[in-house]
């Protein structure tokens, strides 16, 4: 199915793509490219390269796909490395959070030789590295691809081959709209985990309280023991979107405040009403 792959970032994403890639023996050479000391070594040590360079050029000559699985705050600076090396007929795509800046970039800086395919896979784990890699992280969840009206047919196929291959559900979805449907059901819950963990742990009682804290709040405030630099990326190169779903937020609390202060018992309105969203939506999501 693929000659070369070049899978640029080999963390928890990019070693998942490679550990599936190797398994299903969907590609003759999975090569791998980390500026971390010892990421790529570990990644041959769990299987999910075949070889590891010491230099992006040489990891991605001759590949037939590159993947960029790396923090979306250094994509920029890849794309406008790889622009003049890329072998010609060379897809590429991406696996970051946000995909309008992501385009953007792609179309400034790479060669019209070469096909750019913004990707998503909706998947992941609070913990980091290849060695939480999974080859089954991509089974059965959304793979968001965003194509625009420049991007070739073929590079769309050969991105959606990969996604396949990871045993994911394809979603073809506007940059934009990907981004702002992302801003509400991504990247708000981490800020909402961020504040909450803030919020607990900065109060005066937080010593004697973190010891009655259970399932509830360890669930909520799971993200926030997601990458910092990653999110950091992710907000600031979404930045419209993630204000947008900030406001609608706060100013739900803040009616939920209001409710409270004011003693009023139609709060349990809100209390129903999303508990029957969330029902609902649990159930499409397990099925």
């Amino acid at each position: 199915m693929f000659s070369r792959v070049a899978i640029v970032g080999l963390g928890l994403i990019g070693g998942s793509i490679g550990l599936a890639l190797r398994r299903s023996k969907a590609a003759q050479e999975v090569a791998g490219y980390d500026l971390g000391k010892g990421v790529c070594q570990q990644a041959r040590r769990v299987g999910a390269i075949d070889a590891a360079y010491e230099s992006l050029e040489d990891t991605v000559r001759g590949a037939d796909l590159v993947i960029l699985a790396t923090p979306v705050g250094a994509i920029r600076a890849l794309l406008q490395t790889l622009g003049p090396v890329l072998t010609p007929g060379t897809v590429i795509t991406d696996v970051a959070s946000t995909k309008a800046q992501v385009i953007s970039w792609a179309e400034e800086f790479l060669p019209e030789t070469v096909a750019f395919v913004g990707g998503h896979p909706m998947a992941g784990k609070e913990v980091t590295g290849v060695e939480a890699a999974d080859a089954d992280l991509f089974c059965n969840r959304v793979y968001c691809l965003t194509p625009t009206v420049r991007t070739r047919s073929g590079a769309i196929n050969k991105v959606v081959a990969l996604a396949e291959v990871l045993g994911a559900r394809i979603r073809f979805l506007e940059p934009a709209e990907h981004d702002g449907q992302v801003a509400t059901v991504s990247h708000l819950p981490f800020l909402a985990s961020v504040a909450l963990m803030e919020t607990a742990g900065e109060s005066a009682s937080w010593r004697d309280a973190s010891l009655l804290a259970a399932s509830g709040f360890r669930d909520a405030t799971r993200l926030a023991a997601g990458s910092p630099e990653m999110y950091r990326d992710i907000c600031l190169t979404n930045r419209d979107a993630v204000s947008r779903g900030l406001d609608e937020y706060i100013a739900t609390l803040q009616e939920l405040r209001r409710l409270i202060v004011d003693h009023d018992t139609s709060i349990v309105e809100h209390f129903s009403v999303a508990q029957q969203m969330r029902l609902k939506w649990q159930a499409t999501y397990e099925e």
